[in-house]
């Protein structure tokens, strides 16, 4: 993975057709963690939305996006959930870079029923803060992967 680059853009350059199953998206105040990775105030609204993305309809990715509702108060739900960084482009902003953190745990029984594993299963864990060029973070995911599904690239630029 290079930069900030979607799920959809990875799944594509492999090949293979991306789709996403939405959970839950609802408005709502921010937890202490989406407070500090956003770097907004604790009474600001966010969107928290829950999906679980696949590739060739096999689910690889369980994840919960938390954006700040000032982003997107004029997007329509759809625009948000099926390709948020098309969109944020399309309205004029510019994507910079992002941070992400990978760690490995197991899987409890939600996130394993969402990914068609046994509950214990290795997980692949990545949170990810996405910002604007100017610096200002607009996106918050806890991801987690199914490890032999998917294979992460990095590179430094």
């Amino acid at each position: 993975m290079r930069g900030t680059t979607s799920f959809t853009e990875i799944v594509k350059s492999q090949g293979k057709v991306p789709s996403s199953q939405l959970i839950s998206y609802r408005k709502t105040i921010p937890n202490e963690q989406e407070v500090a990775k956003l770097g907004i105030s604790p009474t600001e609204n966010i969107i928290r939305m829950e999906r679980v993305r696949y590739a060739d309809k096999v689910p690889l990715v369980y994840e919960v996006a938390s954006i700040p509702e000032k982003f997107i108060k004029n997007f329509k739900k759809e625009e948000i959930t099926s390709h948020f960084f098309q969109t944020l482009q399309k309205y004029g902003y510019r994507i910079g870079k992002s941070q992400q953190t990978i760690y490995a745990r197991l899987a409890k029984e939600k996130i394993a029923h969402y990914l068609e594993v046994e509950k214990g299963h290795a997980i692949l864990g990545l949170t990810q803060v996405s910002y604007l060029e100017d610096g200002t973070a607009f996106e918050y995911v806890k991801s987690q992967y199914v490890g032999e599904r998917f294979e992460f690239y990095l590179e430094n630029n």
